[in-house]
C-alpha cells in the first residue's frame, strides 16, 4: 500500500518510480527493428549472445573474443547458428596489435594487469589483432548498431572510444557494459569519465542491473544506455 502511495505521489509531480530488474526487458522496450545488429564485444564462449538471440531471435550478431582457447569454444557453439559471426580478435580505441593476458579463469582475461583483489592466474600473454567499432562498422559497410555490448574487463572505455565516430553520426542505439568499481585490475577507469564520455556523445543512462560486492563494497555491476535520438525515434513508433 505504501509503495501504491508513494508512486502516486511521485506521479503528480511528473516522476515515474520502478524497479528495473532485468536489461534485455528494457532493450526490448527499446529496439524497434526486428533484426537489431548486435555488437558482443568480449563474448567470452557466447554467454551472453545466446540471450541476445533468446531474446532478438532474427537479430545479427558480431562476436569479437581474443583468448585462443575461449575463442575455440565460441567458435564451436556457434558454428552452425545463422547470423552469428565470431571473431577472433579484440576490439579497442586504435586498430592495431596489442598484448592480452588469458586468465586460468576465462572470464578475468584482459588487457590490463590483475591487481590483489583480482582472482585467478594469468596462464599466457598472446600479442591480438585489434579493431575498432568504426574501423568494423567501415569494413562491414554497417548502417547502424542498434546494442553494443561490452564486458572487456575494465577496458570498455577503450572500446567506446574506437566507436566516437559511430557515436557521433548517431548510429549506436543502445550500449550495454560492466563497469568494475573495485581495485579487480590495475589502471581502471573512473565511473565518472565513462558516464561523460557516453553522455558528451548523446547517451543517456537507463538503469543499473546486477550490483555486486566484494568485502562489503560495490564491485562490479551492469549498465544500459540508451543515445537520445534512437530513443526518440522508437517513441515516435510507438
Amino acid at each position: 500500500m505504501w509503495k501504491d502511495l508513494i508512486r502516486a505521489a511521485a506521479a503528480k509531480f511528473g516522476y515515474q518510480i520502478t524497479r528495473r530488474v532485468d536489461a534485455f526487458d528494457d532493450m526490448r522496450r527499446f529496439v524497434s527493428t526486428d533484426a537489431p545488429v548486435i555488437l558482443d564485444i568480449g563474448a567470452n564462449v557466447g554467454q551472453t549472445a545466446e540471450r541476445f538471440r533468446v531474446n532478438f531471435p532474427s537479430s545479427v550478431i558480431h562476436c569479437f573474443e581474443p583468448g585462443t582457447e575461449t575463442f575455440k569454444a565460441l567458435r564451436e557453439k556457434f558454428a552452425t547458428t545463422k547470423n552469428v559471426h565470431v571473431w577472433p580478435q579484440a576490439v579497442g580505441s586504435n586498430v592495431g596489435k596489442q598484448t592480452f593476458a588469458e586468465n586460468t579463469e576465462p572470464d578475468m582475461s584482459s588487457f590490463l594487469e590483475l591487481s590483489a583483489t583480482g582472482w585467478g592466474e594469468v596462464k599466457t600473454r598472446a600479442v591480438v589483432d585489434v579493431t575498432t567499432v568504426d574501423q568494423f562498422v567501415r569494413d562491414q559497410d554497417l548502417a547502424k548498431i542498434d546494442i553494443l555490448k561490452s564486458d572487456t574487463q575494465g577496458y570498455e572505455l577503450e572500446v567506446f572510444k574506437g566507436a566516437e565516430e559511430t557515436m557521433r553520426a548517431n548510429r549506436i542505439g543502445l550500449v550495454y557494459f560492466e563497469f568494475i568499481f573495485s581495485e579487480m585490475y590495475r589502471d581502471l577507469p573512473r565511473f565518472d569519465e565513462v558516464f561523460a564520455f557516453l553522455a558528451d556523445h548523446g547517451f543517456s543512462l537507463v538503469s543499473v542491473y546486477d550490483i555486486h560486492e566484494q568485502r562489503g563494497l560495490a564491485d562490479w555491476a551492469n549498465f544500459l544506455f540508451v543515445h537520445r535520438e534512437y530513443h526518440q525515434r522508437r517513441r515516435a513508433l510507438a
